[in-house]
């Protein structure tokens, strides 16, 4: 019994990290600005042995990603910017697309799809 829950745990933790390592690159998304123009965003993920890191690259300058997880399709990190925390959550649609979702924003929810910058 101990063999299979331990099989099961490492399968799954080799699953998602696996899959984590196809998010590495660059994401596009166009958002709209404060100013009602469309404004184009960046997400870098990087890969580093088993942990997944990233970053928003904007026109102010890049914003790291915090508390960046990956489970199965779902994806969930956490941007700063400035006393403000914005959670993201969202969905791995495929390799090249993912649905994402700012919840408890100050500034606001919004909904984006990323796709992959070839």
């Amino acid at each position: 019994m101990k063999k299979t829950i331990l099989s099961a745990v490492l399968f799954l933790m080799i699953t998602a990290t696996a899959f984590a390592g196809n998010l590495e690159g660059n994401w596009v998304t166009k958002v709209k600005g404060q100013d009602g123009n469309n404004m184009e965003l960046s997400f870098v993920f990087k890969q580093d042995g088993d942990k997944l890191t990233g970053a928003i690259k904007t026109p102010n300058g890049d914003m790291p990603l915090s508390n960046l997880k990956v489970v199965d399709k779902a994806i969930s990190f956490e941007v700063v910017f400035g006393d403000m925390i914005m959670k993201h959550v969202g969905t791995i649609i495929d390799d090249d697309t993912i649905s994402l979702k700012t919840v408890d924003s100050p500034m606001g929810n919004s909904e984006m799809i990323l796709k992959r910058q070839k």
